[in-house]
């Protein structure tokens, strides 16, 4: 395989890369995107509300931080399981997010 194109998007962390196989003459697309950086800022801050009672100052407008989701795992959702995060509901993007598979997105403790 020969790779003939690779791109990145500085805004989202997200690199593309186009190959071509000769052999079988497919071209194949691969998006991917570091997200290590973004688990352990996410277990920092888990970690640093752990025990403690919630701050209701950080609220507004009846929202607060709760999650960091990389980019590359909505896009992920949306091709794998059909799960579309901008056009689902609260209650959908709770139970997504309550999912102990998705754990390591959260940075404040308890359920949505």
């Amino acid at each position: 395989m020969k790779l003939l194109k690779r791109d990145y998007d500085p805004h989202l962390g997200i690199t593309e890369e186009s190959w071509y196989d000769e052999m079988a003459g497919t071209l194949t697309l691969k998006r991917f995107q570091d997200v290590e950086h973004t688990l352990a800022m996410n277990k920092l801050q888990f970690n640093d509300h752990a025990g403690k009672k919630p701050n209701f100052q950080d609220v507004k407008h009846g929202m607060f931080h709760k999650a960091r989701i990389p980019f590359i795992l909505v896009e992920k959702w949306l091709r794998e399981d059909g799960f579309d995060w901008f056009n689902s509901s609260n209650a959908d993007k709770r139970k997504k997010l309550n999912d102990n598979e998705n754990s390591k997105l959260l940075v404040r403790p308890g359920k949505l």
